[in-house]
């Protein structure tokens, strides 16, 4: 069992951002803390949104579970509000006797466009976590907003990629960077769902923390992603929320994790 801290917004209706990612590995044995970011009402594609600011109670908690001793083998960063909240995270983060391993998914935007919202600020807001981020987990929208797009010079890094949402003639794929590039291809189902990438997330960690292996996990991920999403189509398929906590019977069905 790996300690686990998702900083990410909570989203009131619907399962996206941590509210996906806390039930996952949660039923894959991981003990989870949620620290979130925001108090967001509903998913920002329904036009209006409430949103509350959480900044606060980010300080607060981190100061308390500091001196209670708490510390985590694997902390995951998702939508930060602002750079106030920032600067508070990076502190703590670069405050750590023990160091965990840190994995980022910048939330900034999909298919070519950032998310209502997103600006300036929030793009250095990222690129600053980029340089303590172990593994970072952009779409290709935000891979070519933070200047990631250069692939062979990421392979030089000595940190670990995962560019999302690619395709080319022979379908579409992941491109997992490490000491080599790799194009992780995935079965697509045509239908839009909510929520799909902090899944990929959550099952990425789920595997990486079982096989500490790179592609191996991605590839899982990416197999287990298709087969949860094909059954959420079959059992509701006018719907785009993915009721998560319904297929988690499906972590059991294993996965090869022969290397």
């Amino acid at each position: 069992m790996s300690k686990i801290l998702l900083i990410s917004d909570f989203v009131s209706r619907g399962k996206i951002a941590g509210n996906m990612m806390e039930p996952v590995l949660s039923y894959s044995g991981h003990d989870v803390f949620f620290l979130p970011s925001a108090l967001i009402s509903n998913n920002f594609s329904k036009g209006k949104v409430a949103i509350f600011d959480t900044t606060d109670y980010i300080k607060n908690s981190l100061k308390v579970w500091q001196e209670l001793g708490f510390d985590f083998d694997l902390i995951f960063l998702g939508y930060i509000n602002d750079m106030k909240q920032k600067n508070i995270i990076f502190s703590y983060l670069e405050s750590l006797e023990k160091k965990p391993l840190i994995i980022l998914d910048p939330i900034m935007g999909d298919n070519g466009s950032l998310y209502k919202g997103v600006d300036e600020e929030k793009i250095n807001i990222y690129k600053e976590f980029l340089d303590i981020a172990d593994i970072t987990m952009p779409n290709i929208t935000e891979a070519n907003f933070l200047a990631l797009d250069n692939f062979n010079e990421l392979k030089s890094i000595s940190k670990n990629y995962i560019i999302t949402s690619l395709n080319d003639e022979n379908g579409y794929y992941n491109l997992a960077i490490g000491n080599d590039i790799k194009k992780i291809y995935y079965k697509r189902i045509d239908h839009n769902f909510a929520g799909t990438g902090d899944l990929l997330d959550a099952l990425f960690i789920n595997y990486y923390l079982k096989t500490s292996d790179f592609n191996l996990s991605n590839k899982l991920a990416s197999d287990k992603i298709y087969e949860i999403l094909s059954k959420q189509k079959r059992d509701h398929p006018d719907d785009i929320e993915i009721y998560i906590e319904e297929y988690l019977y499906i972590l059991d069905n294993g996965g090869n994790f022969a290397r």
